[in-house]
Parts: structure tokens; sequence; C-alpha cells
């Protein structure tokens, strides 16, 4: 019997040792992405997802969160609001997410905030978009789980009109404007403060419309847009339904009737799929690659070593969107100490300053929007040619939040 202890006790020390000498997993900082992959936003959410993995890729080079290697975990949103709000339960619950990014549509992103501010998960949007940063059933207070990566209707609206009566319109006493809009909350909410500032400049708005995103024959919005004799077009319609409006637009002649421009409608994820219908627009955003700066050119170096099948174009501006989200969520967590605390992270990230591809941008104390610089541009052969600077914009306060 003792023989047979011993052996029984040979073995437990064996497999013991043998636990013992197994490879532990090496601790994680899980980031879940909320991509648009399908649907209406796709362009974007594969740009969005790109710009994520490159900076999860330079983060794990550098040591990733404080020693956490990072992690990302992708789900398609599909560019519905019901879909996303599904997502996030699911990166939540299942996947134990540290910090969520995303969205598309203001409507996903809009679906989202609830479940991430009830779950108490950082949530850092990082497309363009109104405000959406105050705090769940008060406006005027500032969310603890929000912030906003993108630019504002408040933040482009008047210095890129400004720019326009200046250098482009014609001159005259009051130019025509006709305001077009997909039929969702963000068109709804630019063009609403597109149509008070440009009165209060002397402008006059012949036309305010909106159309579904899965609208295909834009041909009766086009005749009354020419019917109007507006001076100028501003298009409020991100995504392939920018694309199939741009493309009807030229075959009728429309860009040879008026100046045509917009707001989220030319990114570089659409210009390509426009084909020629761009060339020559005059536009405003807060990216392109061919910014100057040494952190620019090797965020550009990164994304064409990891992507080496997948042009620049279409892609940079949301791209550059997911990859400053992260890299900003990552130095707000190594500041706090800790990837759990959400309290600690919103107290690290007030005010945060970071050099991103676009320039600096600093995390606003005040209502958790990145402030950052606005570039004017010119799109020629569907590429944009960087024409100036319109400074560092801040949005103020909590005008126009849409969450309620």
């Amino acid at each position: 019997m003792n023989r047979h202890f011993t052996l029984l006790l040979l073995c437990s020390c064996a497999l013991l040792l043998s636990c013992g000498n197994q490879p532990s997993t090496p601790p994680e900082f899980v980031v879940g992405m909320l991509a648009p992959k399908t649907g209406v936003m796709a362009p974007h959410g594969e740009s969005m997802e790109m710009g994520v993995q490159i900076a999860a890729q330079i983060l794990n080079i550098r040591g990733g969160v404080l020693g956490k290697n990072v992690r990302i975990v992708v789900l398609d949103t599909q560019s519905d609001p019901a879909t996303a709000a599904q997502r996030a339960r699911e990166l939540i619950g299942r996947d134990k997410v540290s910090l969520l990014l995303g969205t598309g549509l203001s409507s996903e992103t809009l679906a989202v905030i609830p479940i991430s501010t009830e779950a108490k998960v950082p949530f850092i949007y990082s497309m363009d978009g109104e405000l959406k940063t105050c705090a769940i059933g008060n406006p005027q207070q500032v969310s603890h789980f929000v912030w906003g990566a993108g630019f504002t209707e408040r933040m482009i609206v008047k210095p890129f009109l400004s720019y326009l009566a200046d250098k482009v319109l014609p001159k005259r006493a009051k130019s025509l404007i006709y305001l077009l809009g997909g039929d969702y909350v963000y068109p709804r909410a630019t063009n609403e403060f597109a149509r008070t500032t440009a009165e209060a400049m002397g402008f006059k708005i012949v036309g305010d419309e909106y159309a579904d995103v899965s609208t295909t024959d834009y041909t009766s919005v086009i005749r009354r847009i020419m019917n109007s004799k507006a001076d100028l077009l501003l298009v409020t319609n991100p995504g392939s339904a920018a694309a199939t409006f741009m493309r009807q637009a030229q075959q009728l002649g429309l860009p040879q009737r008026m100046l045509i421009s917009g707001f989220a409608t030319f990114a570089q994820e659409a210009i390509g799929e426009m084909g020629t219908a761009s060339e020559g627009v005059v536009y405003a955003n807060r990216y392109t690659d061919l910014l100057p700066g040494q952190t620019n050119a090797d965020f550009v170096a990164a994304f064409r070593s990891k992507y080496p099948g997948k042009p620049l174009l279409p892609g940079p501006t949301v791209a550059a969107g997911g990859y400053g989200a992260l890299m900003v969520g990552a130095a707000a967590f190594q500041k706090a100490g800790t990837t759990t605390d959400a309290e600690a992270f919103y107290q690290a990230m007030r005010g945060l300053r970071l050099d991103l591809p676009q320039g600096e941008v600093i995390v606003d104390p005040d209502n958790n929007v990145f402030r950052q610089n606005m570039y004017l541009l010119k799109v020629s052969k569907q590429k944009y040619e960087v024409i100036g600077n319109l400074g560092q914009q801040t949005h103020p306060g909590f005008e126009g939040c849409s969450v309620k």
C-alpha cells in the first residue's frame, strides 16, 4: 500500500509540475469596435476598423496599455441602431471590454449611449456628428462615459460658410442656399444650425429637404434644386447615399448650375465612389493623408504597411478617426493607472492633449469633445488638395446635444 501511495504521490507531483510549467495567459486590454461593415455606412465601417487595428498594433509594439496586450473585438452594426445596441451589449457582457469605439450613423451612437452609460464602460464615438456627450436626462451636464472624437456642426458650419462667402460665392447682397440632407438625426441637426447661421450671415435659404438614405433615384430632388436657382447647394448625406446623389447630379448637369459642397458628404471614403462627380468640390474636414507632420507620416506608413492591398483612398478620414480615438483612450487609461475604473478614466481624459495624424487634439474638459483643426480642401482627381486651415475649433458648451 505504501508503494501505491508513493506512486500516487509522485504522479500528483509530476502533474502539478506539468501544470506549473504551462504558459499563463497574458493579461489583455480588450476594446470593443462597433463598426458598420454592412449597410449604408459600410465604406466607413471598413475604414474605421483599419484605423483601430493600426492603433492596436502600434500600442502593442510599445508594450500595450499598462502592460496589457491590446485586443480588438470587431462586431458589425449593419448601419442599424437596434443591431448596434445589441452588439454593444454583447461586447460588454460577453467580451468584458474596457472601452467601446464606433459607430457610424448618429442613430446608432444614440442607441449605444444608454447601454455604455448603464454598464459604466467608456464609449468614444469617432465619427463626426451633432453633440452627444451630455448626460442622459440632463443636457447641461457632461457625461462621465461618452466622448466625441469627431467635429460637430458648431465647429464647422460658420467658419466654412465664412470662407465660402469671402472667397468663393458670387459677390452680391444675398447668395441663395439650398439645404439637402439624409433623413435622420445628424443631417437634420446640421442643416437646422446651417440655416440659422446662414440667415444670420445674410444668406437666403431657398430650399430645405431630406431624403431617406436608401433612396436610389434623386431625379425629382435634383430638378427641384435646379429650379430653385440657388448659388450654393449644401449636402449633408454621408456614406453611399452621397455617392448615389452626386453621380445622378452630375448626369443631370447640376454641378454646372451651382456650387456644391456640404458636411460629411465629401469624406474621402465617399469621393472614391463618386468618381468624377466630386471634381472641384471645396470642402472642410479634419483630416487628409496629405497633412504635414511626423505623426501623420507615421500613420500613413503604418496604414500602407498593414494594408498593402488597400489604397489609402478611400479610407483615411474615418481610419484616422478610429486610430485617434483608440490612441487617446489608451493614453487616458495609461494616465489613470487602471483599465477598470471608469471614473479614473473620465478624470484622466479631461483636458488630455495628444498629437494625432490631424494635429494636436485637446479633450475639452467641459463637454468631452475633441478640439481639433479644420482644414480647407479641394477635390482634384478623387483626392484632396489642402488649400487652407480654419484653425482649431471648439464646440460651445452643450449646444445642440441630442441625448435625451
